[in-house]
């Protein structure tokens, strides 16, 4: 965003960039919401459950997403995919298109939730496959509910995970089940373990709590360059 703001002639010197910030207290690990948004949407514990929350639109690139998820499903079958945003339902054809009929079992498509932060605690894996974005908010709130992401490179995707995710090449369905795969292969504690070092990373860099301060002094000292003398 600030890139884009100095490309189109803001002077830079004058640019203050905080990032966004998030609430660690209502997206966290759930161990109680974990069991009854699997048990609601029948997915048993020993299956894995990678997930992606974004809206049916084209920069969000669910084909990418469910060509990778062709991908993974020849060679695993303990693998559940739950993707939630709006119009991601399965009367969306233009969507379902792309997920082969033998696979169907294999998804659960939630439509738009208010209940973000309880169905994020019932993932495994966290994913975003999208060939654009700025800041992200759906890695963070994953990451700060101690869920490992694997992102495409788009955005600010790459900052936000670090060293806690794995990064890939947008519209590149290959590496993005390849990505998948390295998270899988943790197996449970390996991703519990990346998962809370994930939600460490949240908390140290992208804590709300921590951007109030610098908030108040950014309108202190704009209006004091504002007051009339």
């Amino acid at each position: 965003s600030r890139q884009a703001h100095q490309a189109v002639g803001y002077v830079a010197e004058k640019l203050v960039t905080i990032p966004n910030g998030y609430d660690v207290e209502a997206f966290k690990p759930d161990a109680v919401s974990r069991a009854l948004i699997r048990a609601e949407l029948d997915v048993r514990e020993d299956m894995t459950v990678i997930g992606m929350v974004a809206r049916a639109h084209p920069q969000k690139d669910y084909p990418n997403l469910l060509r990778a998820a062709r991908v993974i499903l020849r060679e695993r079958r303990d693998v559940c995919f739950v993707l939630c945003g709006q119009y991601v339902t399965w009367e969306n054809e233009e969507l379902t298109a792309w997920i082969e009929p033998a696979d169907r079992a294999q998804f659960r498509l939630l439509g738009q939730r208010e209940d973000i932060p309880r169905v994020m605690a019932a993932f495994d894996v966290a994913t975003l496959s999208s060939f654009g974005e700025a800041f992200p908010n759906v890695i963070s709130e994953a990451m700060s509910c101690g869920v490992p992401c694997v992102v495409t490179d788009v955005g600010d995707a790459a900052l936000i995970v670090g060293e806690t995710g794995i990064v890939v090449p947008s519209r590149d369905s290959i590496g993005l089940a390849e990505g998948w795969l390295r998270i899988l292969d943790l197996g449970k504690e390996g991703r519990t373990r990346l998962g809370l070092a994930a939600r460490e990373r949240i908390k140290d860099l992208y804590n709300v709590s921590n951007f109030v301060g610098r908030y108040e002094a950014l309108y202190e000292m704009t209006s004091r360059k504002l007051k009339p003398v």
